[in-house]
């Protein structure tokens, strides 16, 4: 080991260990892929790209990062997906832990501006709104509510709408049409 792994925290060995088993994976794979596929000619790239899309990153993003086209960053999905879908499964894991700690933290900040005046009056009401919409917001999709309804309305069309207009005019000017009375002047 050197002295630069040594010193490293546990966590960022176990990522690069991560990265390297995922190297070995998608190099393996290219045995049975063809020729060109970039998994044989830039396996490193084409572990990045897929490392990458496994952490939900835009495709542009790893075009960028990369050099790959975007076709090619598709084919490579395509071709891993089984691999990806894991491998996100993990990702999205991590993640729910990390927001679990923050979480926490904003429970300690909340505590801590709660008894804390000064501070609090220095906190936008706009960030304290912000912070209410996405806990609010989470709070919803994790007992099951939906985070957005959309709603399909059938009615009828300007058209239909313009039809019925001009029929029910027609048939109050017969109606008022059958119902005049004759009437002479008298003066």
């Amino acid at each position: 080991m050197t002295d630069e792994t040594q010193t490293q925290p546990t966590e960022y060995k176990n990522i690069r260990e991560e990265k390297s088993a995922w190297f070995l994976e998608i190099k393996e794979r290219a045995k049975n892929l063809p020729r060109g596929s970039v998994e044989h000619y830039a396996p490193a790239v084409a572990a990045q790209a897929l490392w990458m899309l496994a952490q939900g990153a835009r495709i542009k993003s790893i075009s960028e990062k990369t050099g790959l086209g975007h076709e090619t960053i598709r084919k490579l999905e395509w071709r891993h997906n089984d691999t990806l879908e894991t491998k996100r499964k993990e990702f999205s894991m991590r993640y729910a832990i990390a927001a679990q700690e923050y979480t926490d933290l904003l429970f300690e900040k909340a505590e801590q501006l709660s008894n804390d005046s000064e501070a609090l009056s220095k906190i936008s009401p706009d960030k304290l709104a912000l912070t209410i919409g996405i806990m609010t917001d989470k709070a919803a999709q994790l007992t099951g509510m939906a985070g957005m309804v959309i709603e399909h309305r059938k009615g009828a069309s300007i058209d239909d709408a313009m039809k019925m207009i001009a029929e029910t005019k027609a048939r109050i000017a017969e109606r008022i049409k059958s119902q005049a009375i004759e009437a002479e002047i008298i003066e």
